[in-house]
């Protein structure tokens, strides 16, 4: 197998070697496999989605190729976020269970995009690849426009079990009865 160039992960130390790839072309080429932990807290543009920072997220990454031998990365992020219900405004626990598949582009080439719906995502990747931005990108991707609690454990069902001090009970009492009951 002479001539054969095989990958091998640069040796790195402390908590930024596991949330880095250094050349993600050959990781893809190689089929390297990657997984870790980062702090929730880490993830700075999710944070005004979030009531609480603490915790992790869990990520795998494996290299790969799709059947047109484009080099691409298969992504796997699980854990559970804590976000505030848009209905009643009460914490709410989010599991994530993400997967997702993304093409490698050199920088500053042109993609040629594709008509295909299943054909994944492409991003740009220079010599290495920040893990923490790829994973909270698809966070960010991968959550609902709208987060809500079950009708059932919503606190907003104030007229059910009683509450007066959530938001909309109080707009309630602002309309008055003659204007609550009209639509």
């Amino acid at each position: 197998m002479a001539g054969r160039k095989y990958y091998h992960a640069p040796f790195m130390s402390g908590p930024a070697a596991v949330h880095r790839i250094e050349d993600p072309f050959g990781f893809a080429r190689a089929a390297g496999r990657q997984a870790g932990e980062i702090a929730i807290a880490q993830l700075r543009r999710l944070a005004d989605r979030l009531t609480d920072d603490r915790g992790a997220v869990s990520f795998a990454v494996h290299g790969a190729h799709d059947r047109q031998q484009r080099p691409m990365l298969e992504l796997e992020v699980s854990g559970v976020l804590r976000l505030c219900c848009d209905r009643c405004l009460a914490p709410l626990d989010y599991r994530l269970a993400l997967q997702s598949r993304v093409l490698l582009a050199q920088p500053g080439t042109t993609v040629q995009d594709d008509d295909d719906p299943e054909t994944p995502e492409w991003i740009e990747a220079g010599r290495d690849l920040d893990l923490v931005e790829l994973v909270e990108d698809e966070i960010l991707l991968g959550l609902p426009l709208s987060v809500r609690h079950d009708q059932e454990h919503c606190g907003s069902g104030a007229e059910r079990s009683g509450r007066t001090d959530t938001p909309f009970a109080k707009l309630a009492t602002l309309l008055g009865p003659e204007r609550s009951d009209k639509r």
